[in-house]
């Protein structure tokens, strides 16, 4: 990831380290500064498309729990590890 983080929490735009970037560009570069703010916002408007990209797949993930015969939370939580196959944690 880049040093400048180009979005706020809720995925707005944060002009000012759009413009640090732009003014870093220009120095370092020795581009116009009408060049490194182009420069500068495409790379905001790429990380905010990656945001956007994320949170929607976080909104459609769904958990997949195996239907399986038997104890259905120790096969989801233990899964099929040979270390826990045989392990029976409940109290009795």
């Amino acid at each position: 990831m880049n040093a400048f983080t180009f979005l706020t929490e809720t995925g707005k735009f944060n002009n000012s380290e759009i413009m640090k970037h732009a003014h870093i560009l220009k120095a370092y570069r020795r581009i116009s500064l009408s060049e490194a703010l182009k420069k500068a916002w495409f790379l905001a408007k790429r990380q905010q498309r990656e945001y956007r990209e994320v949170e929607e797949d976080k909104k459609s993930f769904k958990p997949v729990f195996n239907a399986s015969k038997g104890n259905v939370l120790k096969a989801f939580f233990a899964g099929n590890h040979a270390d826990y196959v045989n392990r029976d944690s409940s109290w009795r």
